[in-house]
């Protein structure tokens, strides 16, 4: 399976808060679909209010495809 940018945007805060060195969320999501960022850098993923959601996207980028 080939990563989507909109699957992996639908799992994301989408706060557009720009710790993970991007503007918004969709631009993470983007790199995040060609692997040049790794998932850690997105920090509100880590906390307790976003852990489905990160859970759900971990399992999606182990089904993907290099």
């Amino acid at each position: 399976m080939k990563l989507n940018v909109v699957e992996i945007l639908k799992h994301l805060p989408k706060t557009n808060c720009k710790e993970c060195g991007e503007p918004t969320c969709m631009a993470f999501a983007a790199r995040l679909a060609k692997k040049d960022i790794e998932l850690k850098a997105c920090p509100p993923l880590f906390t307790s209010e976003y852990a489905a959601q990160r859970e759900a996207l971990e399992n999606l980028l182990m089904g993907a495809v290099a």
